[in-house]
């Protein structure tokens, strides 16, 4: 007999029926759970759990609820601080529209162009009476005028053209002008813009100088126009 018939009959042989039982038995088998095996997990997922959301927190406080930008803080301002804050924004926007639309003639100073375009510093034009200013703007301005007691305007080619600007850029662009190189006449609010446009609606050509002066007698008087100077000032 050989060795492996030796072994063959050493070793029991299952029949198929048996193994199948076997492997059932052993699949009903259950082993008794370990202490705590349950218990110590749960504590350490709920701590671990506890230390993130406290980690995420401040980790959100310290990095502005992670936006990509920092938060600006609120500073409370009084009635008088945002007043001076609104004109300034408003002088800026006139300085700027003044610089695209107006400074290759009047020139960035006021002061004109001797010989061709009239000085705004200092002008009873651009200081007295907020229409007078801002009919111009809306209308042009042509023929002769005085300003400063010099006579300007005798060279058709020295005509304002109308501005082709919404009421609040000329509300801005005249309270710039208004309130610049030493000026120191009201602010022109964009309320009187739209008035003064509806009012001048009949006029399709540009206004003369002739005309203003008699719409507005009292800008061209000294009396009247150092009254407006004291009130603004």
């Amino acid at each position: 007999m050989t060795e492996k018939q030796k072994r063959e009959e050493e070793s029991p042989v299952m029949s198929d029926e048996e193994m199948i039982k076997s492997h059932a038995a052993l699949n009903d088998e259950k082993h008794p759970p370990t202490i705590g095996f349950l218990r110590a997990p749960l504590i350490f997922v709920f701590v671990f759990g506890c230390l993130v959301f406290v980690c995420s927190i401040q980790l959100a406080k310290t990095t502005n609820e992670f936006g990509l930008h920092p938060k600006k803080e609120t500073v409370k301002l009084t009635d008088e601080q945002r007043e001076e804050r609104r004109i300034e924004r408003k002088i800026d926007s006139g300085k700027k529209l003044f610089a695209l639309n107006c400074a290759s003639c009047h020139q960035a100073n006021g002061e004109g162009l001797p010989g061709q375009f009239p000085p705004l510093a200092g002008s009873k034009w651009a200081t007295s009476d907020p229409g007078l200013i801002t009919n111009i703007v809306l209308k042009g301005l042509k023929g002769e005028m005085e300003v400063k007691g010099t006579t300007w305007g005798t060279n058709p080619a020295q005509n304002m053209v109308p501005l082709p600007l919404k009421d609040r850029e000329i509300a801005n662009i005249t309270t710039y002008v208004r309130q610049a190189w030493g000026n120191k006449a009201s602010e022109i609010t964009e309320e009187e813009v739209s008035d003064f446009r509806a009012k001048s609606t009949n006029q399709v050509d540009q206004w003369t100088g002739k005309q203003l002066r008699s719409m507005y007698p009292s800008a061209f008087s000294e009396e009247e126009y150092l009254i407006r100077l004291s009130d603004s000032g």
